[in-house]
C-alpha cells in the first residue's frame, strides 16, 4: 500500500511542472492579445473622426459624438449649403453616408 502511495506521489510531483507550464503561457499570450485587440481603433477620438470626414467631405463640422457600435457621428456643413451626416467605423476608419 505504501509503494502505490509513492509511485502516485512521484507520478504527480514529475507532472506537475509540465502540466502547469504547459497552461500558463497559452493563457497570459491570449490575454494579452485580448487586450491590444480592444486598443487597435483607427479612429481614437470623435475629433479624429471629424478630421476625416472634413478631409473627405471638405465644409465645415457642426458636431462629432461617439454613437453605438463602435462608430462616430459627424455632422458636416458643406461649401454648397448642404447638411451631411456621416458614420465613421473606428475600428477600420471607413466612411459611410
Amino acid at each position: 500500500m505504501k509503494a502505490l502511495i509513492y509511485i502516485l506521489l512521484m507520478f504527480a510531483f514529475i507532472c506537475s511542472p509540465l502540466l502547469i507550464a504547459k497552461g500558463t503561457p497559452n493563457n497570459v499570450q491570449y490575454n494579452s492579445q485580448k487586450l491590444q485587440s480592444q486598443n487597435n481603433n483607427v479612429v481614437k477620438s470623435a475629433t479624429h473622426a471629424a478630421k476625416l470626414v472634413k478631409k473627405r467631405y471638405g465644409g465645415k463640422v457642426l458636431s462629432s459624438k461617439k454613437s453605438s457600435k463602435g462608430r462616430y457621428k459627424v455632422k458636416l456643413l458643406k461649401d454648397d449649403g448642404h447638411i451631411i451626416s456621416v458614420s465613421v467605423n473606428a475600428k477600420t476608419g471607413k466612411i459611410k453616408g
